[in-house]
């Protein structure tokens, strides 16, 4: 592995920064190896091994170099709140993120591989930091290391990041599962707020809708006018003792009756219906806010449909976080390596 430096002069503004990123490389190379080699030495077979068959150099590291390595973790421990706060405040002053607090939340695994027992994080660091020196050009490293430092870091990532949105989604569950009034919050605090531009939105719809259901069956909704028409004047009491007194133009009238009197259903059904297909017509601003006022009524058996719906959701939305998708890629990669041979 080399530095660019030439690379690196070509960053003027932020050379700074990548100077503190290469020194940070180094230091968590040398902490992280020391921390290594400690908890083999100390924790592991290999250390009872050692201390066995060359207890002279176990006692050396034992007496010498253990003590000193909580002392100089913890030096290096602020080194890396200072770094973080510097970096922080310059994202501030850059308006780097949308809101200050941002930060911590992008850089994660910065502010956890501070606290006791979480060293390991700063391996994520520790490739992050080489994979953008190299992106930049200032690492001039082999592919094939690139490569292999790419898919680890992802599989790293992904693992910790789906374990955490699982534990998240099983937070939510049992909060839902525990009798918590979700549902009524919902209504309360999203829904009715938001009434005006949801009935809008609604009475728009069944408007847009209207107009494309008529256009689409006029012809039928005509010929189920007439016929309904037609047996109505059919079985009219009032008409069939009419058509007694005509025995010899009855028929003929109740025909014309019928043309005239479906023709002008059919005109008012046209109408109310291209009325209704107006945009921003009242009545179906009245309908929709009725609509809404009814939907949003509480009721105990509505609140735990949505409840239960929200769970089974949360469950589609966990299994499909539980897949282990850099196995996916690589499935597909060794499929489409057989294909192509």
């Amino acid at each position: 592995m080399l530095i660019n430096w030439s690379a690196l002069k070509k960053h003027k503004k932020e050379t700074p920064l990548l100077i503190v990123d290469i020194f940070v490389l180094f230091l968590i190379s040398l902490d992280l190896l020391w921390l290594l080699i400690d908890t083999i030495l100390l924790n592991t077979g290999f250390g009872i091994f050692l201390s066995k068959y060359s207890p002279r150099v176990y006692q050396n590291y034992r007496k010498n170099w253990h003590p000193d390595l909580p002392i100089y973790d913890a030096l290096f421990t602020v080194f890396l709140l200072t770094e973080l706060s510097i970096r922080w405040s310059l994202a501030v002053y850059r308006k780097t993120y949308h809101r200050w607090f941002f930060y911590p939340f992008i850089h994660w695994y910065d502010v956890l591989a501070t606290l006791p027992g979480l060293q390991f994080l700063r391996l994520l660091r520790l490739v992050s930091v080489f994979y953008q020196l190299h992106k930049l050009g200032i690492l001039v490293v082999g592919k094939i290391i690139i490569t292999t430092i790419e898919k680890y870091y992802g599989i790293i990532i992904e693992e910790i990041s789906d374990r955490i949105v699982l534990n998240v989604l099983d937070g939510v569950q049992k909060e839902l599962s525990s009798n918590n009034p979700v549902a009524a919050q919902l209504r309360e605090t999203v829904l009715k707020p938001q009434k005006q531009v949801i009935s809008h939105w609604l009475a728009n719809r069944i408007s847009a809708l209207t107009a494309i259901s008529y256009q689409n069956h006029e012809q039928e909704l005509e010929r189920y006018l007439y016929q309904t028409t037609q047996e109505a004047i059919k079985h009219n009491k009032e008409w069939l003792s009419i058509k007694k007194r005509l025995p010899f133009v009855g028929n003929l009238v109740e025909a014309e009756l019928n043309s005239i009197v479906s023709s002008l259903v059919n005109s008012i059904a046209a109408k109310v219906l291209n009325d209704l297909s107006q945009p921003d017509n009242a009545a179906l601003h009245d309908l929709a806010d009725a609509a809404f006022e009814t939907f949003t009524l509480s009721d105990a058996e509505m609140d735990r449909a949505i409840e239960q719906i929200i769970i089974d959701a949360i469950d589609i939305v966990k299994a499909q976080v539980a897949i282990q998708q850099w196995k996916v890629d690589e499935m597909n990669s060794s499929n489409a390596s057989l294909d192509q041979a």
